[in-house]
């Protein structure tokens, strides 16, 4: 029996330091959309709204 895979691996996941995550946080708040803070930021909208 075969898996498939999402194509993503635990190995090529970034991980973001707790500085990044407060700067987003910050620029998130300071903006009308949270989606434009993740796209300024080169990051997935849905992990932003994990974060706040």
């Amino acid at each position: 029996m075969a898996v498939k895979s999402s194509g993503t691996s635990p190995e090529k996941w970034r991980k973001y330091g707790e500085a990044f995550k407060a700067e987003a946080l910050r620029l998130a708040g300071g903006s009308r959309s949270t989606q434009a803070a993740a796209r300024q930021l080169s990051i997935s909208p849905k992990l932003l709204y994990c974060w706040q």
